[in-house]
C-alpha cells in the first residue's frame, strides 16, 4: 500500500511538472514576454472590419496654435506662379487669405552657475570666525531645484540609469550640468523627502476611496527580495515597498479601507470583508484555461469556468455601453452564476488536485465574485492595478531593484507622483521643481490632487 501511494504521488508530481512546461500568459500569471517561441497568440473574436479607422470615424489632427501663442512670425512672399512659373511683381500680387504653417522647435540654454560669496568675519568679542549663512531657499548641494527636478525625472520617470541620466543632462545643458554619481544618488534621496507630503496625500486619498484596486510584484530592495504593492483608484495611484507579501504588509498598504477592493485571489487580501471585495475574473479566466490545458479530470471544471467568464465579460460590456442597468446586469448573470456554482460543487471532490483546490477556494469566496453586479463603479477585473504596476516592472527589469532603503523611498514616492499626475494630465517637471523649492524654503508644498 505504501508503494502504491508513493507511485500515485509521483504520477501526480509528473503530471504537474509536465503541465508547467505548457504554462503561458494565457493560462498562468506569467507575462506575455515570457511566452516561448511558437505560442499561439491570444484569440479574439473577429469583428469582420478592416484594420484602421472605420467609415464615419472623425479624424484627429493637431490644432493650430492661436496667434497669441506664436512666438515668432515669418512672412514668406509669393514671387512666381507655381503653375506656369510666371514672375508675379509685388504690385500685381492679389492679397488672399494666407496659408499658415507652424513649426515647433525647442532651445536648450546652457546651465548657469551662480556663486554665493559668503562673508567671513572674526567676532571682536570672542575671536571666533563667523561665516554668513546661505540665503533662504539656496540648496546646500551644488545642484539647483530645476536641474534637481530634471535629474529626478530622468531616473524616476523615464527609468534611465544614473550614468545615462548624467550623460543626457550634459548633452542638454552643457558640461556645467555634470554631476557625480554619488551626488545623483543623494539627490534622489532629497527628492523623496520633498515628495513626502504628496505621498501622504495619496495614501490618505486611496484609503478613503469607495472603490480601490490592489496588486503587488516582486522588487528587490537592499540586496534582498521585497515586494512593491500598489493601491489604485480612478484618481490616484499609491505605491509602497515592503519586505513581505503578507497580511500585515497588506494592512500597512490599505489600513482602514472601507470601500470595495478588487484583487486577485492571493491570501493576503482575504482579511478584507467578502461582500466588499471583488475577485478578478481575468485572473480566473487564466486559472480555468490552465485546467483545460491540463486535460483529464481538470478539463470539465475549466470549460465550465470559461463559459462563465465569457458570459460575464459580454454582459459587463453591455452594461458599460449603457444597454443594461445594474439590476438587469445581475438578472442576466443569475443563471450563469447558478451554473458555475453547481459546477464548482460537482467537482469540489475532483481527483485532480488543482481542480479540487480551485473549486473549493471559489466556493469559499463566491460572494466576492459578484460584487460588481451589486455596486456601481466596480469592474469585474483588476486591470487598473495591473496597468499601474507595468512601469514598476519595467523599472525593476532595468535596474534589478534598488540597493538601499533610501532608493526604495525614491521608487515608491516617484511612482506614486508620476502615475497620479499622469492621470490628471499635469506637468511632472513643474510639480517636482515646486516640491523641491517648497522643501528648501520650508513653505507649503503643491497639492498632488486637484479639485
Amino acid at each position: 500500500m505504501e508503494l502504491e501511494r508513493q507511485i500515485a504521488e509521483l504520477r501526480e508530481e509528473l503530471r504537474d511538472l509536465r503541465a508547467r512546461l505548457n504554462f503561458t500568459s494565457r493560462n498562468s500569471s506569467r507575462p506575455p514576454s515570457s511566452d516561448p517561441p511558437g505560442t499561439p497568440p491570444a484569440t479574439r473574436r473577429p469583428s469582420g472590419r478592416k484594420a484602421g479607422g472605420q467609415p464615419g470615424h472623425e479624424g484627429k489632427t493637431r490644432e493650430r496654435f492661436a496667434p497669441a501663442e506664436v512666438d515668432r512670425r515669418v512672412e514668406v512672399p509669393v514671387t512666381r506662379c507655381h503653375v506656369c512659373d510666371t514672375a508675379i511683381p509685388p504690385h500685381r500680387r492679389e492679397r488672399l487669405s494666407p496659408a499658415r504653417h507652424q513649426v515647433v522647435e525647442v532651445t536648450f540654454a546652457p546651465a548657469v552657475v551662480t556663486e554665493y560669496v559668503l562673508e567671513r568675519r572674526v567676532c571682536p568679542c570672542c575671536g571666533v570666525a563667523t561665516c554668513a549663512p546661505l540665503p533662504e531657499g539656496v540648496p546646500a548641494s551644488v545642484v539647483g531645484p530645476r536641474l534637481h527636478a530634471v535629474l529626478a525625472m530622468l531616473t524616476g520617470r523615464f527609468r534611465l540609469s544614473r550614468r545615462e541620466a548624467r550623460s543626457l543632462a550634459v548633452d542638454l545643458f552643457g558640461e556645467k550640468a555634470r554631476v557625480a554619481l554619488g551626488t545623483l544618488s543623494a539627490l534622489e534621496g532629497r527628492a523623496a523627502e520633498a515628495l513626502e507630503p504628496a505621498y501622504r496625500e495619496a495614501e490618505r486619498t486611496v484609503r478613503g476611496a469607495q472603490v480601490a484596486h490592489a496588486d503587488e510584484t516582486s522588487f528587490r530592495r537592499g540586496g534582498k527580495k521585497g515586494w512593491l504593492w500598489t493601491a489604485a483608484t480612478e484618481r490616484v495611484s499609491f505605491f509602497r515597498l515592503d519586505a513581505f507579501r503578507s497580511k500585515e504588509a497588506f494592512a500597512r498598504l490599505l489600513s482602514g479601507l472601507s470601500g470595495v477592493l478588487t484583487t486577485d485571489r492571493w491570501g493576503s487580501y482575504h482579511t478584507h470583508p467578502p461582500n466588499e471585495r471583488q475577485l478578478c475574473w481575468a485572473h480566473l479566466k487564466r486559472n480555468f484555461q490552465e485546467l483545460v490545458d491540463r486535460k483529464a479530470a481538470a478539463a470539465p471544471v475549466g470549460h465550465a469556468g470559461l463559459r462563465a467568464c465569457a458570459d460575464v465579460f459580454d454582459a459587463f460590456e453591455d452594461y458599460r455601453a449603457g444597454r443594461l442597468t445594474l439590476p438587469s446586469l445581475a438578472r442576466r448573470l443569475a443563471p450563469t452564476c447558478r451554473a458555475l456554482r453547481a459546477s464548482l460543487r460537482r467537482f469540489r471532490d475532483s481527483p485532480h488536485r488543482k481542480a479540487r483546490a480551485l473549486c473549493r477556494d471559489l466556493l469559499r469566496h463566491f460572494p466576492s465574485l459578484l460584487t460588481f453586479t451589486r455596486r456601481s463603479g466596480v469592474p469585474p477585473t483588476n486591470n487598473l492595478a495591473e496597468r499601474e504596476l507595468r512601469p514598476a516592472v519595467l523599472w525593476r527589469m532595468g535596474s534589478f531593484g534598488c540597493p538601499s532603503e533610501r532608493g526604495g523611498r525614491f521608487v515608491d514616492r516617484m511612482l506614486t507622483v508620476v502615475r497620479t499626475l499622469r492621470r490628471q494630465g499635469r506637468n511632472l517637471l513643474d510639480f517636482l521643481e515646486a516640491s523641491i523649492r517648497a522643501s528648501l524654503h520650508g513653505s507649503r508644498p503643491p497639492r498632488l490632487l486637484t479639485a
